[in-house]
């Protein structure tokens, strides 16, 4: 079995959420629970067996998604934690990819 990935995930509701909302609380928890499965699954696919040859380390990487309230949009960003810069431009080449 390749090893896996380290993928974490850190959402957040930016600002309050009012009465003209397009989203309430439950769905936009339900919103970040989908995008992290989805997420999840499709990054670990991606990256499964992905180690650095020089650290032996797996590719780490933190998914940040913000609701703003004030908008009802959601932005998500991946931060790269590599254990180097080689790895890190595999890294990057591996998730541009298509596949």
């Amino acid at each position: 079995m390749s090893p896996a990935p380290d993928i974490r995930f850190d959402f957040a509701i930016e600002g309050e959420l009012h009465d003209e909302s397009f989203l309430d609380t439950y769905e936009v928890s339900l919103m970040f629970s989908q995008t992290e499965r989805e997420l999840g699954e499709a990054l670990a696919l991606k990256l499964e067996g992905l180690i650095c040859s020089e650290h032996g380390q797996v590719a780490r990487l933190t998914v940040r998604g913000r609701y703003h309230a004030a908008s009802d949009e959601m932005d998500v960003q991946y931060d790269l934690e590599p254990c180097c810069p080689l790895f890190m431009a595999r890294v990057i080449k591996t998730l541009n990819t298509v596949s």
